[in-house]
């Protein structure tokens, strides 16, 4: 055998579970570039969307929930966070197709049934010949026992899907579940096979150099990483989106409470507490400054704490507070009632409505405040700033002054974030190129060149 040949036997193999659909299956109402990946999804059976913001995740959700319906006769299941639960059964009438709510086994139908994260413990997944997670990012919010339910429970389904925007492209980790999840390669051995422990980094990995371009092939093999239809050759003019206006309103710090802790001079925040400590400290000055921010216009106000949207509940006349305690059901309904138009002013926190909610209906929000987090900003940012969005999107940032620390570390995860997210996308593509003239001639169409 010659070396050449030895190496390819070593190579991951994903296997192909899925089928042709007919061209008659793809919706009417899908784009050129979504009826591609529609056929690809199908064609492999288990396949993960990595759909930026705005591209029509949904819709090809449904399509292909649709085709698998078609094709088995069998139930099929999608899972979804509960607002976004509310939002699909509203988005999928719009295309012509009918979910089917289910809380127990016996609601179950040879539909497209739909349930939240947080019912799916009272459901036999075993039931279903598909199960397609949305917002899959979500997963790692959750215990390593509820993943590993998941997991292990639909093992044995045919079918799976996997759709989220675009993951953080240095958590190589998510990567690792999504494979798991679609029954492709156990998150550990991809770790061992591609990765090395990160001496720099605690905790983190890095791609073995002579890996990295086997490792995108591989994630190719399994999963669509697009950013604008552009990355798979096709116009991207309609999905360029408007300005995004990011303004930063500095409120000053008082020093008398940090001298009457001892100190000279207050510091810029360096972990968690003294933020915590700090934005308390500053709640008037921030709350007075938001209230003057309100117009005729539909405000988004994110917060971190109880105490924040409590405080500007009260002072902001007409404003919705939706906290972590609320009922499931009342959340959805006040998050939904902002995107039909009919609440003006939503205060909220990143970890209810930071993912999954298209609130494209305004453009106007405001941060309280800022976390160290660069990626709970980023998509809670994208909750309006996403494809659809006719609107310049005006970004508020409250901050006080002993807070730059902060700014410069989002501002360089934002960097890190996009240099990687273009270097995973180049990749990712550049990997497309070589299957896609297999693809083609066994799905029988042409697709545009990369």
């Amino acid at each position: 055998m010659r070396y050449e040949d030895f190496i390819s036997t070593k190579k991951t193999q994903k296997k192909q579970s899925g089928f042709k659909m007919p061209d008659s299956w793809i919706n009417s109402n899908c784009f050129d570039y979504q009826s591609e990946i529609i056929q690809r999804a199908v064609y492999e059976g288990r396949y993960a969307l990595f759909m930026d913001t705005g591209l029509g995740k949904s819709l090809t959700q449904l399509n292909f929930n649709d085709a698998v319906l078609r094709h088995t006769n069998k139930p099929v299941l999608m899972v979804a966070p509960l607002a976004v639960v509310y939002q699909l059964e509203k988005e999928s009438l719009k295309f012509g197709y009918q979910l089917n709510r289910i809380f127990k086994n016996s609601d179950v139908k040879k539909e497209i049934n739909i349930t939240n994260f947080d019912n799916l413990r009272n459901i036999d997944l075993k039931r279903f010949v598909c199960i397609d997670i949305d917002e899959s990012s979500i997963l790692k919010s959750y215990t390593g026992t509820f993943k590993k339910m998941i997991i292990d429970e639909s093992k044995n389904i045919q079918y799976k899907l996997a759709a989220t925007a675009t993951p953080s492209p240095n958590d190589y980790l998510e990567l690792g579940n999504h494979s798991e999840f679609l029954d492709v390669m156990d998150s550990y051995e991809m770790i061992m096979r591609y990765f090395l422990n990160d001496a720099m980094n605690a905790g983190e990995y890095r791609l073995k150099g002579h890996a990295e371009k086997e490792f995108w092939s591989w994630i190719a093999s399994w999963a669509e990483c697009i950013t604008s239809p552009s990355d798979l050759g096709y116009d991207g003019s309609s999905h360029i989106l408007p300005k995004l206006n990011e303004v930063y309103h500095e409120i000053e710090h008082d020093d008398v409470k940090y001298n009457q802790d001892g100190l000279l001079f207050s510091f810029g925040e360096q972990n968690a507490t003294t933020l915590a400590k700090n934005k308390k400290e500053t709640l008037q000055k921030r709350a007075d400054k938001v209230a003057s921010l309100m117009d005729d216009k539909q405000h988004l106000i994110w917060v971190d704490t109880n105490e924040e949207s409590e405080y500007l509940r009260r002072l902001i006349p007409d404003s919705v507070e939706v906290k972590g305690s609320d009922k499931d059901e009342y959340k959805a309904e006040m998050l939904n009632g902002f995107a039909d138009g009919n609440i003006k002013t939503l205060i909220t926190k990143s970890s209810i409505a930071g993912m999954g909610m298209n609130f494209q209906n305004a453009h106007n929000m405001t941060f309280f405040g800022l976390n160290y987090s660069y990626e709970k900003y980023y998509q809670a940012v994208r909750r309006m700033y996403r494809f659809g969005q006719k609107n310049e999107v005006n970004v508020n940032i409250i901050v006080a002054d002993n807070e730059t620390n902060i700014l410069k570390t989002i501002h360089r995860k934002k960097e890190q974030h996009d240099i990687m997210k273009n270097e995973m996308q180049k990749a990712i593509t550049g990997a497309k190129k070589a299957q896609s003239l297999t693809i083609n001639k066994t799905l029988n169409v042409t697709l545009p060149k990369f």
